[in-house]
């Protein structure tokens, strides 16, 4: 099983995302229900980090969770003890131009 670690950008980004999703609905029970999602699929990568075929050009592994609202990128270092690097996570609700740059939120002009 890896090791995982969390770095200072991953914690920044979860942070984003719990405060949109509390924007969103005001409910901590959805925040719960984040966090269940959130740990469950820790707990898969921990036990399968190999999963996921790293991206060809960045070098990155992500995996989807919560029926894809939520997706998680990591890097696995192999080592005496593997270890797994939380690089980033996003919520496809979200823009995230940081990982979409091209991404953009429709705007619509209403006729008088």
């Amino acid at each position: 099983m890896a090791k995982i670690k969390a770095t200072k950008n991953y914690l920044k980004r979860l942070t984003k995302i719990e405060d949109f999703i509390f924007e969103q609905t005001g409910s901590i029970e959805e925040l719960q229900k984040f966090h269940n999602e959130h740990d469950r699929v820790i707990e898969f990568i921990k036990q399968n980090p190999t999963t996921p075929a790293p991206h060809p050009n960045t070098g990155d592994q992500s995996w989807p969770f919560s029926n894809g609202r939520y997706r998680l990128f990591y890097k696995l270092v192999k080592g005496e003890e593997d270890t797994v690097y939380l690089l980033d996570a996003i919520d496809n609700r979200m823009v995230n131009i940081e990982v979409y740059p091209n991404n953009s939120i429709p705007t619509y002009d209403v006729d008088s």
